[in-house]
């Protein structure tokens, strides 16, 4: 964990430097097979020798046996004819370190294969594929729930990836987990990486927050001219859930050479076309040569993808799924309201629209239609904790530790936050990975408080929720900010100030169109209880009087820096 944490204050001394945030995601191990006590030099292999892959944990890794981490092969189906594939931790493919071996015969906890191609067996670490395996070991090794309990609670994670995810029993149990340690409010994505998980993907992109479809080792499970139909139904199960979906190994050439080639190229457009909310780097970055120019090749090429991003066919792909060109509609309130604020945008052309939420849902539902426009969205916390904070900080003392947070872990939540760039132009509305920068947070004596409390032309501020912020970076098109008003502010000040900060960052000047969005919320009693919303307006260079931006200033997350007037 040292090394790990280390990492981790270095990401946030880089962020405080380039003033760009990211977002924290503990991805587990799982029940992913490993050879085990492998010598110092690397190990040779022969095309059509035989080796043995056996369960006896104590026998040392030769080139004639190679002991693995799993128990027993019994029940996992292993039968001769299976593949397997031996290779370094996140491989390309293209490399010689890696193996293809064909099942011959079974003998109790022995395999024995052959090899299929001449390889060096090296890397940090080698991990055993094996394609139609049931692998029936816990979905959290020991290693993760430590990891979990300690490093991920002590740094406020948003996200855990759930490595090797089967079905919903698996993500249940990892919430059952995070829940224990007082990570109730980070979220799961569910890792779909074997044929038992693409099977599952239905109960698995229901009951988990976001999807990473890892490519790598599903590719070693499926036959090469299937894979395109199962990452094409999977980005579109996605979609149309309103689930973002994270997509891995890209331009896996590039951890050898400073350019990808034409198909890889390709490739990532593809992915922004398809739906895309993201991609993730692996090879490319944890031992390429060419890391940065890596990320600016990908970066530009997701840009230029979403520039041709055909949204007005997509939004009507997703109306037409939900019948809402019949008679009878399967849509509900929010999704109505949603949807209805991404067309109200594409109809009057609009430079921007603005969110307000409190779970991250109305974003979500929101970014599900990937509107045209930019997202801008507000981020307020739970209304009940508002009410108690206020009444907090009205009471003498005035003091007090954010709610839900010791003050031993309130700088930690805070730096471990993380977010593309709100200050992309309109244009550059894109994939969490071609998004610009935003301001960092340096810790403070107490949270923002921002809660919007909709009635007709007003909005009036008590909380802020700093965790749902960092979370809505993952949907596609959204960009998220959070606001310090003093209460007193008149009805519709935020807005006010949200717009000038979308004028300050580029997104929107004068003249502009905006829709303004908030789903209906019921049930907060006196809290907060409200209908639903959408209202347009125009950009002007209106100033409310006695409002300056110093006095009142609009923070983005992670941000101390006031909002200045333009000239």
């Amino acid at each position: 964990m040292d090394y790990h944490q280390e990492t981790l204050d270095n990401l946030r001394v880089a962020m405080r430097n380039t003033k760009r945030l990211c977002c924290t995601m503990l991805d587990t191990m799982g029940p992913e097979i490993i050879v085990l006590n492998r010598p110092d030099a690397p190990i040779s292999l022969t095309a059509g020798q035989t080796i043995t892959l056996t369960c006896n944990k104590t026998v040392p890794a030769s080139a004639t046996v190679l002991p693995i981490s799993y128990p027993s092969w019994v029940g996992t189906g292993l039968a001769p004819g299976s593949q397997i594939f031996v290779g370094q931790y996140l491989f390309t493919g293209s490399e010689t370190s890696s193996v293809y071996l064909t099942v011959q015969e079974v003998r109790g906890d022995e395999a024995i294969c052959t090899c299929n191609n001449t390889c060096v067996l090296e890397g940090l670490a080698l991990t055993v594929h094996i394609a139609h395996m049931r692998n029936e070991a816990p979905i959290l090794a020991d290693t993760d729930l430590a990891a979990i309990r300690q490093w991920g609670a002590a740094n406020r994670i948003d996200y855990v990836c759930v490595s090797f995810a089967r079905n919903a029993a698996d993500i249940a149990s990892v919430r059952a987990v995070l829940d224990s340690c007082g990570l109730d409010q980070t979220r799961i994505m569910a890792k779909i990486e074997n044929l038992e998980g693409l099977t599952h993907s239905p109960e698995l992109i229901e009951c988990s927050d976001a999807v990473l479809l890892s490519r790598g080792n599903l590719g070693i499970c499926l036959d090469p001219e299937k894979m395109f139909l199962a990452q094409k139904k999977l980005l579109r199960a996605c979609n149309l859930a309103g689930k973002p979906c994270v997509v891995t190994r890209v331009v896996d050439t590039m951890t050898e050479a400073p350019r990808p080639t034409r198909a890889e190229a390709t490739d990532v457009a593809n992915l922004v076309l398809d739906g895309a909310d993201a991609i993730v780097l692996g090879s490319e970055t944890f031992r390429g040569k060419y890391p940065v120019d890596t990320v600016k090749t990908v970066l530009a090429i997701c840009k230029q993808a979403e520039n041709c991003f055909d949204n007005q066919s997509y939004y009507r792909s997703l109306m037409d799924y939900f019948g809402c060109y019949t008679i009878s509609p399967n849509l509900g309130k929010r999704e109505a309201l949603a949807s209805s604020a991404v067309r109200a945008a594409e109809k009057i052309s609009a430079a921007l629209i603005i969110v307000f939420t409190v779970t991250g849902q109305t974003a979500r539902l929101v970014a599900k239609y990937k509107p045209a426009s930019p997202i801008l969205t507000v981020v307020c916390s739970d209304p009940h904790a508002a009410k108690a904070h206020n009444n907090d900080r009205y009471s003498a003392s005035g003091g007090g530790a954010p709610l839900g947070l010791s003050p031993s872990v309130r700088e930690p939540a805070a730096a471990a936050a993380a977010a593309p760039a709100a200050a992309a132009p309109a244009e550059d509305k894109a994939v969490a990975a071609a998004r610009g920068p935003i301001p960092f947070l340096p810790a403070i004596p107490l949270p923002q408080v921002v809660c919007p409390d909709i009635r007709s032309d007003g909005l009036k501020w008590t909380l802020m929720g700093e965790v749902q912020a960092r979370q809505c970076l993952l949907y596609r098109g959204v960009m998220p900010i959070m606001a310090d008003p003093d209460f007193s502010l008149p009805g519709g000040a935020i807005l006010d100030y949200a717009i000038a900060y979308a004028k300050q960052a580029g997104m929107v000047k004068s003249g502009d169109k905006v829709v303004v969005s908030q789903c209906p919320r019921t049930g907060y009693s006196d809290v907060m209880e409200e209908a639903g919303v959408v209202k347009l307006i125009t950009v002007d260079d209106h100033h409310l009087p006695g409002m300056t931006f110093n006095n009142h200033p609009l923070f983005v997350i992670g941000s101390m820096d006031p909002l200045t007037k333009q000239d």
